[in-house]
């Protein structure tokens, strides 16, 4: 079961998931200035062919940067339509905000979701089920199901959620995403660079529907605003309302984000995390701790507490929305146990909503992760500068 706490911190509207009874998530909900799954009427400002990239305006003095390697453009200036130039005016959707250093990045291939599928300007005519949904015939019936919706010009990405959904709610929602796609590209033909044709969507909605909350699951908040924007979902929302014990204090919210911005982790079995993040990249190394050191199980003590240590890795990239490369010094152990490690670890990143990939176990004993940027860091939220 999940339980979703939404409340105030540091000035901060904040959620923190609870997946039976341990949190697994912190969020910060952005009020304004996310210009996130937002499209905009961009002009391209600048073609920079060695890097494959181009640069896109999106509005007065916000520049994104574009790669080019993309075949799906929508040109709303002129039918040449062979490659991105200098001037053209684009339909492009912001798929990561700004992050550091970093200019906010935009695709062409446009993307709407809805509860149960998403519909893809970069899927054209093709129908992709996520990888979640295992059972051959559902995946057969669902690629049936919505064939007669997608066209030339886009497709359909299946959702999660729509593995038990019924057959009708999904074809609403897909014809649904159709004409508003089709409003979308015909809308932004007559308007001028700059224009904002669909914001991202609301963010605390956002936010709680990436949570793949079920009926079962609850969501409670003392903050009246988010409570009204919530009240009609399928989930149970509380707005707690008690004068004597605040939210924050109930649920301990403030030792739950220390404890997620601090450099070490304590595992059950002694050992410890340290996890450095870096501009470059995050370094977590996993020690032994309070483990003595006698030869007595020694392997068979190393691989108990690796095995601890990548469930462990695997809730931190979460916790703390840790992204970019990161890499883990584990444990040095047998080849054998070493092949078991990986299995398991490889097996936990599976539980990320967001794209995380274990690329590689080097020859300096070093494992190699990839997790997709999308949102800023949690540490970056709550560090003196932010």
């Amino acid at each position: 079961m999940k339980k979703l706490v939404i409340t105030g911190y540091r000035e901060k509207n904040t959620a923190v998931l609870f997946e039976d009874g341990k949190e697994t998530e912190i969020r910060v909900i952005e009020e304004e200035g996310s210009i996130l799954n937002n499209i905009y009427v961009g002009r391209v400002n600048k073609v920079v062919p060695n890097i494959n990239s181009a640069f896109v305006e999106i509005s007065k003095g916000i520049i994104c940067y574009l790669p080019i390697n993309e075949e799906h453009v929508i040109f709303l200036n002129r039918k040449n339509t062979d490659k991105v130039c200098q001037g053209d005016i684009v339909l492009v959707q912001v798929v990561k905000d700004a992050i550091k250093t970093k200019r906010p990045m935009v695709t062409c291939k446009l993307n709407i979701s809805g509860k149960y599928v998403a519909i893809s300007f970069d899927n054209k005519g093709i129908i992709g089920v996520s990888k979640k949904i295992t059972d051959s015939r559902r995946i057969a019936e669902l690629k049936t199901l919505l064939k007669e919706y997608a066209t030339d010009e886009y497709g359909f990405i299946v959702r999660t959620e729509a593995e038990h959904a019924d057959n009708k709610d999904i074809c609403d929602e897909a014809l649904k995403l159709v004409n508003e796609f089709e409003d979308i590209v015909r809308i932004s033909s007559m308007r001028p660079a700059f224009t904002l044709i669909k914001k991202g969507g609301n963010s605390v909605d956002d936010m709680v529907s990436s949570m793949k909350l079920r009926k079962e699951d609850e969501v409670i908040t003392d903050i009246p605003e988010i409570y009204e924007a919530l009240s009609d979902k399928e989930y149970t929302v509380s707005l707690y309302q008690d004068t004597m014990i605040s939210l924050k204090t109930l649920y301990n919210i403030e030792k739950i984000i220390n404890d997620a911005l601090s450099k070490y982790v304590w595992l059950k079995r002694g050992g410890y995390l340290v996890i450095e993040q870096t501009e470059a990249l995050t370094v977590i190394d996993v020690n032994t701790g309070k483990y003595d050191g006698k030869d007595k199980d020694r392997e068979d003590t190393f691989l108990k507490i690796n095995m601890e240590a990548a469930e462990e890795v695997e809730r931190q990239l979460r916790l703390r929305n840790i992204s970019g490369i990161v890499v883990v010094d584990f444990i040095n152990m047998k080849d054998d146990n070493t092949k078991i490690l990986t299995d398991e670890l490889c097996a936990q990143l599976k539980k990320d909503i967001v794209k995380c990939k274990y690329v590689d176990y080097t020859k300096l004993g070093l494992v190699e992760i990839t997790r997709q940027k999308i949102r800023r860091s949690l540490i970056e939220y709550f560090t003196k500068n932010s």
